[in-house]
């Protein structure tokens, strides 16, 4: 990757609906300069294009964090129950104190509630949970929070 992908990265992660007309004024390259750039990172798995669902549109006014201590012999299995839950939006195995940590949305705190104890519970091998709830995000490259800021809007 040269100066002129990093430029049209950062470019596409403002706004990935730019046309190349639009980023080839920008960075001052021909449209099909950009065409190929784009077609060349997405081949390669440098990118990808998605639509960022906004939780406050659908109704989610809580999001928060679970991190979970598991019994390692079954963390494959835990993850799996967890991904199926439709409340569940991210899983992922990390380091520390913590073997997983999953990003989560609820419509309400009592459905949070609910999660914590019934669902979690009946997963065998999780041996304690930490729930964060997240109260307001001031970066989010990914995108699965930056949303969180128009809970107010939606309400």
């Amino acid at each position: 990757m040269d100066e002129l992908d990093h430029r049209l990265i950062a470019e596409l992660a403002k706004d990935a609906r730019q046309s190349s007309a639009e980023l080839s004024r920008k960075l001052h390259v021909s449209e099909a300069k950009v065409r190929r750039r784009i077609q060349h990172l997405e081949e390669q798995g440098i990118i990808t294009f998605t639509a960022i669902l906004n939780p406050a549109k659908l109704g989610y006014s809580i999001i928060a964090i679970i991190a979970l201590e598991v019994d390692l012999g079954s963390i494959d299995q835990i993850c799996e129950s967890l991904a199926i839950h439709p409340n569940v939006r991210y899983v992922s195995l990390c380091t520390g104190s913590h073997d997983i940590f999953i990003g989560t949305w609820f419509h309400s705190a009592s459905e949070l509630t609910q999660f914590a104890k019934d669902y979690l519970p009946k997963i065998t091998g999780i041996r304690k949970t930490e729930t964060f709830v997240i109260l307001d995000v001031k970066k989010d490259e990914v995108g699965w929070l930056h949303s969180l800021e128009q809970i107010d809007d939606a309400g």
